[in-house]
């Protein structure tokens, strides 16, 4: 078991021990104080170590935190995580920082029309929270955020970009078409993949491109 590993399973078990929950964080839209960012909104590892990663952001400890929630992330989807490593490393810093910031709020409830840190988060007011952390007011409404976004595909895409299904809008995971995002009444923020049937009807969108 490699180090951060043994991180994301040590983060699991205190999670659990105290009763963890999975679920959604919320935001609030346009730029929070960037000390806010790194605060978890829930003990669920995927928020812990998304906050520890940012709480270290500017530092030498910041790839190898990225790396833990990449573990986390993994752990819980049951994916390679070689491929998972490699999508967020590639990923660039705004994108990197975008994810990180939407995956400190899982566990927090989704609420309509709100995006706000730690209580709720509708789907675009979660990806609007997430994007304002790395400098990019984008607005609190799906279509809208894709409508100004750069166009991209599955192959041309960065772990953080914006995945859209009519009606919704997500956070692409990197990897196939798993996602972080903010579903429905009485579902928290998750970490979910769409399913078969739906992907011929989604696309994505680049929001740090104007």
């Amino acid at each position: 078991m490699t180090i951060r590993q043994k991180f994301a399973t040590y983060v699991l078990a205190c999670a659990m021990a105290c009763g963890g929950v999975v679920g959604v964080a919320a935001g609030a839209a346009g730029a929070a104080p960037l000390p806010t960012r790194a605060e978890a909104a829930t003990i669920d590892p995927v928020s812990t170590t998304a906050a520890a990663a940012l709480a270290a952001d500017g530092t030498a400890q910041f790839a190898l935190r990225l790396a833990d929630v990449s573990t986390a992330v993994g752990a819980r989807l049951g994916v390679d995580q070689v491929r998972l490593d490699a999508a967020w490393v590639a990923a660039d810093h705004v994108h990197q920082v975008a994810l990180l910031s939407a995956l400190t709020q899982v566990g927090v409830p989704y609420r309509r029309n709100m995006s706000k840190v730690g209580v709720g988060f509708d789907c675009s007011g979660l990806t609007a929270y997430a994007w304002a952390q790395s400098g990019f007011d984008i607005a609190h409404q799906s279509a809208t955020q894709l409508r100004n976004a750069a166009a991209r595909t599955i192959s041309t895409a960065q772990a953080g970009d914006l995945v859209y299904f009519p009606g919704h809008v997500m956070m692409w995971l990197g990897v196939d078409t798993l996602v972080v995002h903010a579903p429905r009444r009485g579902h928290p923020v998750e970490l979910w993949q769409i399913s078969s049937r739906s992907v011929r009807r989604i696309k994505f969108g680049d929001p740090s491109v104007a």
